[in-house]
């Protein structure tokens, strides 16, 4: 008997042993083992030379004289003798460096930093503090939503002794976090983002925003060329070399963090998105002028929120009315943006007449049918089943959308120019693309018409905006031609008569 359960447990045990190799993790790669032991011992060092660089008088050589100031309007401090490309060089060899051996991005953000401590250069400073930025906003934004990834610091669901065997080691991972990430980036932007609005120092400036714009595009691409192609020569080149957004997916960057279980593609989109969205919007702020950031940068974030255009642009309509710092430029911005929303809106309900009962059911009787204590949902109901209600609903419906607009064209007609109907005319792409939508048909998800409108009825909607931009610009061309032809006829007559 003792002989049968001796075989029966060896024949038990057999299978777990046979399975464990497939199952087991390896653990981290000896550079990532090296660089997570020794980075705590040279966060203090880096971090005060860098803060030494924060005041352009303490930097060796470099004086109030030799700041240059860009066509852009931003000031560029020259600290060493290290050119542009180089610097530029230097970004995107790390970050491609880092991307194709499949370490995690906070190390090419890491290596940005000892170069600037190095180098000393201004570009490659104000790239490490936007990277400080985005760093937070990425890491700390997915921790908050999903706790779990914390386990990123340790290598995540690696069998390795770096993983917390209990609630102590655990803590020393959260300093760990603390002394290599959040104080790290907090003192990155709270000594160099100020020269944002100030103008003064070396800090973040226009060509470091847009050296900083692709860095994460380039550890993604390099990360994918670092997987085994595929064999099948049928497919795209992109798909064979995983190259994202064809052959890799924002998943497939978890071999970097191995997070258990796996964040969500929304996760990853945010730490994706959230840098690209930073870096274009002050590269915005910076090279553009103030009216077209401002309004450029209503549109952007109304698209990331999935709110209606017509929302962001009853914002840029109020900061016109009520905001003393915007000039002539905005507000033919508003009057070509009023103009296309009010023909956009008004040519959907001829092409669909149940667009506005539909969005008024969407947008308002269902959020008080769930939300609303049960007597008012009721009376709800049935106001909404009675003749009045799209009596009301068109009354409110003028005056979200008919009168509003009309007033915007009228009040700014004299500063409508070809300049602000052009920089008008890209404001509903830009929407459509910080929406993070595939098809123009897409933005269904955000309006939430049923049943879907036909993709005409978006292609009308997008394209008359475009179309009418194009006309005005046309006509305010037409006209400036015509004014100064007659003022240069003016002239001759004046002159030959005297």
């Amino acid at each position: 008997e003792q002989q049968q359960q001796q075989q029966h447990q060896q024949q038990q045990q057999q299978p777990r042993h046979s399975e464990e190799p497939a199952t087991k993790r390896k653990g981290w790669p000896w550079q990532l083992k090296l660089w997570k032991s020794r980075l705590p011992v040279v966060v203090v060092p880096v971090l005060a030379s860098l803060r030494s660089l924060s005041d352009p008088a303490k930097i060796t050589g470099v004086g109030e004289s030799e700041l240059l100031v860009s066509a852009t309007g931003t000031l560029l401090g020259l600290s060493r003798p290290v050119s542009m490309s180089l610097e530029f060089g230097i970004l995107m060899g790390l970050a491609a460096t880092t991307g194709y051996f499949q370490m995690p991005f906070s190390v090419t953000w890491w290596l940005i930093l000892m170069a600037a401590c190095a180098l000393e250069a201004d570009m490659l400073i104000g790239v490490a503090t936007l990277l400080s930025l985005t760093v937070l906003l990425g890491w700390y934004g997915i921790r908050l939503r999903y706790p779990h990834a914390v386990m990123a610091l340790w290598g995540g669901a690696r069998r390795s002794q770096a993983a917390p065997q209990d609630r102590f080691s655990e803590i020393c991972w959260q300093v760990w976090d603390v002394v290599v990430h959040l104080m790290p980036g907090l003192l990155m932007v709270r000594w160099y983002m100020p020269s944002l609005t100030s103008g003064v120092g070396s800090g973040v400036g226009f060509w470091s925003a847009l050296a900083a714009l692709p860095l994460n595009l380039i550890w993604l691409w390099f990360f994918g060329l670092s997987k085994q192609p595929d064999s099948d020569t049928s497919k795209p080149w992109l798909v064979r070399r995983h190259i994202w957004p064809m052959g890799l997916e924002l998943k497939e960057t978890n071999a970097a963090y191995n997070v258990e279980p796996a964040l969500p593609s929304v996760a990853l989109e945010w730490a994706f998105g959230s840098h690209l969205f930073v870096c274009a919007s002050i590269a915005a702020w910076l090279g553009l002028p103030t009216d077209v950031a401002i309004a450029y940068g209503v549109f952007a974030v109304h698209g990331l929120l999935w709110q209606p255009f017509t929302t962001a642009w009853w914002i840029v309509w109020l900061i016109s009315l009520f905001s003393p710092h915007v000039g002539p430029l905005y507000r033919g911005i508003v009057a070509c943006c009023g103009a296309t929303v009010a023909i956009g809106w008004y040519g959907t309900q001829f092409l669909v007449p149940s667009a506005l009962e539909c969005l008024v059911g969407v947008w308002l009787f269902d959020p008080v049918d769930r939300l609303a204590p049960t007597w008012v949902a009721s009376r709800m109901a049935l106001f909404r089943k009675s003749r009045w209600s799209m009596i009301f609903a068109t009354m409110g419906d003028m005056g979200m959308h008919f009168f509003p607009t009309l007033a915007a064209v009228i009040l700014y007609r004299h500063e409508v120019t070809t300049g602000a109907a052009l920089i008008a005319m890209p404001s509903n792409f830009l929407y459509l693309i910080c929406s993070r939508t595939i098809t123009l048909s897409d933005t269904n998800r955000i309006y939430g018409v049923k049943p879907q409108p036909p993709n005409y009825v978006w292609t009308y909607i997008y394209g008359s905006h475009v179309v009418t931009c194009a006309v005005v610009a046309l006509l305010c061309f037409l006209s400036d031609c015509s004014t100064s032809g007659s003022a240069e006829v003016g002239v001759a007559m004046a002159t030959t008569s005297a």
